[in-house]
């Protein structure tokens, strides 16, 4: 199991003779190497399409593509690798980490490039630097914990006078749960892994987005037979239920409904004051003027962040509490209720990625179906059709009488193991 850490850093670098170094001197070196990671992967693209374009065209002379080790005497990877050995200031470690990323990316992406559905990559500034997982050392002391984070090709921290390749930052920890992580990485219970330094402008400050990694316990207790369905819809952002059963979990949409009032409304005001605002957003351009407004989309992001853990979370709590070895949700990708913008924009995607990874702590198989007609179908007897559904929350079947919440209904279809294979024979 993979998870990710956001660590705020402050530096404590030394020079050689043990003395401070100035913060200000340490922000201008990581944003020397931001700048020439963002030249290093934008020239490995161009490394890579440049052997895509040959291979392509050594494929209609002989009829197969080119073996890279034949080619370049090297694989492509290790080729681009030796092209980066000199010229910047990177240590080699992360050179290598960030030139895989970026071939990894390259690839995943050639089918579209093909097609032309998008364009080359294009690495633009404020890159984020990736870090090998033996290039991150912790350590705990002075109750206070510390990263010391290989930076520095051995040519370069000469220059700076600095006495090792790392930089040692203190990381600010403001909760035990993070605490927790760290102490557990420190005694290698947890194994870390590639992770990325990244500055953000509005605090000013770095961040290290931790990666590790760790094994999960089987949670032989749980029945994988039994299935929580869960709805994710507009009345109820999340509605679960066993097949049978009259007990169901719910979150009601009041929280989002309340924030996405007050948010629309101060958003509105925002936007309505910057055509009227101070001497010290003049001039600037839009992007000044409406600075307010992107602090509060700041905000919408913050709290379905904080409100999706929250549910996530409490939805595991109850699929264990009652046994479920799997989960059950509709395949939502693609949604587009454009009558519920805010909804649309709370990203159901966040949530449901946010359910399946800590299911997967719980030992909880997770499952995605097909949602055509899960609403429509009447959970009792079977029968399907779009009248049921009178309302967003109200459902009536046509044929049986069946009256229950239309969330409910629904959560009850889904789960039922092959719901959408059932509903397929059924409709056609």
């Amino acid at each position: 199991m993979n998870k990710v850490v956001k660590l705020a850093l402050i530096c404590e670098q030394s020079d050689k003779n043990n003395s401070p170094v100035d913060y200000k001197k340490v922000n201008e070196i990581l944003w020397e190497l931001q700048k020439q990671t963002r030249e290093i992967k934008n020239k490995t693209i161009q490394y890579c399409w440049e052997y895509y374009n040959f291979s392509s065209d050594y494929y209609k002379k002989f009829n197969k593509y080119p073996k890279e080790k034949d080619i370049l005497s090297y694989t492509l990877w290790g080729f681009i690798n030796d092209k980066f050995k000199t010229g910047n200031d990177l240590y080699s470690g992360n050179c290598s980490a960030t030139t895989k990323k970026v071939i990894k990316e390259f690839k995943n992406s050639k089918k579209e490039l093909i097609r032309g559905s998008r364009s080359i990559i294009n690495y633009k500034s404020n890159q984020p630097l990736n870090i090998h997982n033996k290039c991150i050392h912790l350590q705990f002391k002075n109750n206070n914990f510390y990263v010391s984070i290989n930076l520095l090709n051995r040519r370069s921290f000469k220059k700076y006078n600095f006495a090792n390749t790392a930089i040692k930052f203190k990381i600010l920890v403001r909760d035990n749960s993070t605490k927790a992580i760290l102490e557990r990485c420190i005694s290698n219970e947890y194994k870390i892994s590639e992770s990325q330094l990244i500055y953000n402008k509005k605090k000013k400050c770095w961040f290290l987005n931790l990666s590790y990694a760790f094994e999960i316990k089987s949670n032989n207790s749980l029945d994988p037979n039994k299935i929580l369905g869960v709805d994710l819809g507009i009345h109820y952002p999340i509605c679960a239920s066993v097949y049978g059963s009259l007990d169901r979990f719910t979150i009601d949409g009041g929280e989002i409904d309340e924030f996405r009032r007050r948010v629309e409304s101060r958003k509105i005001s925002m936007l309505k004051q910057g055509k009227n605002c101070g001497d010290g957003r003049i001039g600037h351009g839009i992007k000044a003027r409406n600075k307010p407004v992107y602090n509060i989309e700041d905000k919408i992001a913050r709290f379905r962040d904080t409100a999706n853990h929250k549910y996530s979370r409490a939805l595991i709590e109850y699929a264990v509490k009652n046994n479920c070895g799997t989960i059950q949700m509709e395949d939502l990708t693609g949604i587009t209720d454009n009558a519920n913008r805010f909804l649309k924009n709370w990203s159901y995607y966040d949530l449901q990625t946010k359910i399946e990874y800590k299911a997967k702590e719980a030992s909880i198989n997770v499952v995605y179906i097909n949602p055509e007609n899960t609403s429509r179908r009447c959970s009792k007897c079977g029968y399907i059709d779009k009248e049921n559904r009178k309302t967003q929350s109200s459902f009536i079947c046509l044929k049986c009488g069946f009256k229950e919440n239309a969330d409910y209904n629904a959560s009850q279809n889904i789960s039922i193991k092959d719901i959408d294979k059932l509903i397929k024979e059924d409709v056609h």
